[in-house]
């Protein structure tokens, strides 16, 4: 097992940014179209996404001079809130939704400042435990075909069992470029398998790095898989006999990427769910009641 100090500084160099109260009543029933791809509507190893097709998708971006460049990404949670990765902040920073190639602002996009940032207090910078953020929006954003709130888990839903997951984001397209090279214009998309956090955690691959909270994805032989600039962004699975998606993870870290034995990480948003909706501002009235249900909607 690794020494605290030395999985500290190792995990500090997989970081994937490109910069090296709501109660259990609002746990309800998934309620369409969250979730759902809008009708008519890199990532190493992954290709280009139609516009659209993820409209939960956020880029998180900082300032360069008078202009922006993007750093990390994040999901919709309703109006006003966004959930990304703790790592992630840095410097004053602005979100874009609806954005399919950051080059060329569609009509559809809509620009918002961050109002506050919410971080678990357990959250560790140098080990990136507890890698989960919550941004308050300076105002509510407007739904749209390319504007949309993303579903989660909930506490009961079986996501380890599922097999194929999808990442998105803009992050560097290959690891010769993860420090140097610029984001990736168009938004892009993959599909990685879910690994069994025993065999993730075994001394061939991570050794004992991850907790409870993460899960990991990717391929065993490498290919495929989360890079620079793709952290916060969504790690996704989608829900039986419908065309809806569940954000289940949280790009975190990597040891390099696309490498063999050495997947993605994410934070689990199914570990998270409770934190995440008594952060999330709800009607004094309300009583807290958790319903058994698998995936949410987070009003």
């Amino acid at each position: 097992t690794l020494l605290s100090g030395s999985l500290a500084k190792l995990r500090q160099m997989r970081k994937r940014n490109r910069k090296s109260g709501r109660n259990d009543s609002l746990l309800k029933n998934i309620i369409l179209p969250n979730g759902k791809l809008p009708d008519g509507s890199r990532i190493v190893g992954g290709q280009n996404s139609p516009p659209g097709k993820w409209p939960w998708m956020v880029s998180i971006q900082s300032p360069t001079g008078k202009e922006f460049s993007h750093l990390c990404g994040g999901s919709v949670l309703n109006e006003i809130w966004v959930l990304t990765a703790a790592h992630c902040f840095k410097h004053l920073e602005r979100l874009v939704f609806g954005a399919n190639n950051l080059k060329v602002l569609e009509s559809s996009v809509q620009i918002r400042r961050i109002k506050e940032v919410v971080q678990p207090k357990a959250y560790n910078s140098m080990t990136e435990a507890n890698d989960i953020t919550l941004l308050r929006l300076d105002k509510p954003i407007a739904f749209t075909d390319y504007v949309q709130p993303a579903c989660f888990p909930t506490e009961f839903a079986n996501v380890e069992k599922k097999t194929d997951y999808y990442i998105a984001g803009w992050g560097v397209l290959d690891e010769e470029f993860k420090f140097s090279g610029e984001p990736s214009e168009l938004l892009q998309e993959a599909r990685v398998h879910q690994i069994d956090s025993k065999k993730c955690n075994s001394k061939d691959w991570y050794d004992g790095a991850i907790g409870e909270y993460n899960l990991c994805a990717g391929h065993e032989k490498g290919g495929i898989d989360s890079c620079q600039g793709d952290s916060g962004g969504p790690l996704m699975c989608k829900t039986q006999k419908s065309r809806t998606y569940a954000v289940v993870g949280i790009i975190s870290w990597g040891s390099g990427c696309a490498r063999g034995k050495k997947p993605g990480v994410y934070t689990s948003t199914k570990y998270f769910i409770k934190w995440i909706a008594s952060k999330v501002e709800t009607d004094e009235k309300e009583k807290p009641k958790i319903r058994k249900k698998r995936f949410i909607v987070i009003h």
